[in-house]
């Protein structure tokens, strides 16, 4: 099974280590020096802070106390980012003339992406499709083309890639997927993002079924007791907040935004539920602090200003 990133199609229709640099100066964030951020890998709030990240084929984007920052150094190309509350999860490439292999399989950094953990398929696979739990740290990917351990498919992980439990996946056609969401808490719950809709399993990937059809859906983000998703169909843009349990659906306000603009990303402050981050397909970047009833654009068209 060979997925492929749907957003496009849809528009149209362990060792701790430090990443070797061409500089060896200090890691840190300062102003950024490139003038607009390309190919945006995912986004949210690690470290249970308030601050936001994006991951980008040149490394971590932060927006915190109303500026971006960029990090000067270990510039990776953070595929499958997913923050958890005490840093991030990822994969991707190495930045050039590191001396990390690539790819570099599932890593994890507490220090926002100072040090990486590799964790898993180091040197040998790129998941694009990687979830974690936020506070159960229970990882979810999706492989693609099968490695030395793991086949093509849905595959989950209570301990950081040591071991594998390979998913059913019944009831959803992989090749329409987009997206997945693994619940912060409860490690058996996992949402799917699809061009036919959201789907739910509630036994860890093995078994889906439908919440919401017909129509292409974004984007999804899982919280303790509700989840929100991004779709796209004939009445444009939608941004719905639903109860976990009753499947109680309420459309929350959004700022002006084309078809041809989808939402790819959701993101939520885990200290602050009603201030929400949005990311779009050609990068732009709105933040609402009141559940959606305001919203303040703070990048447009990926330029970090």
């Amino acid at each position: 099974m060979k997925l492929n990133k749907a957003i496009g199609i849809l528009i149209g229709s362990g060792l701790l280590i430090t990443g070797c640099s061409s500089t060896s100066q200090e890691y840190k964030f300062v102003s950024p020096e490139s003038e607009n951020v390309e190919h945006l890998h995912g986004a949210g709030y690690p470290n249970n802070d308030d601050a936001f990240f994006i991951a980008t084929h040149n490394g971590l984007y932060k927006y915190d106390e109303n500026k971006w920052t960029e990090a000067n150094r270990n510039k990776h190309d953070y595929m499958g980012f997913s923050p958890y509350k005490d840093g991030f999860y990822s994969s991707g490439h190495p930045e050039n003339g590191s001396d990390l292999k690539n790819p570099l399989g599932i890593i994890k950094s507490t220090d926002q992406g100072k040090s990486i953990d590799k964790l898993a398929f180091y040197g040998e696979t790129d998941f694009h499709y990687l979830s974690t739990g936020y506070e159960s740290g229970q990882l979810f990917v999706i492989n693609q083309e099968s490695n030395s351990t793991l086949e093509t498919g849905l595959y989950s992980s209570s301990d950081e890639g040591e071991n594998w439990n390979k998913r059913k996946m019944s009831g959803i056609d992989p090749a329409k997927m987009i997206g997945l969401a693994a619940h912060p808490q409860k490690k058996n719950l996992l949402a799917i993002n699809s061009q036919e809709g959201i789907f739910f399993s509630e036994d860890g990937g093995d078994t889906f079924s439908p919440i919401r059809q017909g129509t292409p859906v974004t984007s999804v983000l899982l919280n303790d007791k509700t989840g929100v998703y991004s779709s796209l169909g004939e009445d444009g843009i939608r941004l719905i907040q639903f109860n976990l349990e009753s499947l109680e659906e309420v459309e929350l306000p959004l700022p002006s935004i084309n078809n041809d603009n989808p939402i790819m990303f959701i993101a939520q402050n885990p200290k602050n539920q009603s201030e929400m981050t949005i990311v779009t397909y050609k990068n732009d970047i709105y933040r609402t602090s009141d559940d959606g009833k305001n919203w303040t654009e703070i990048m447009n068209r990926g330029k970090p200003e």
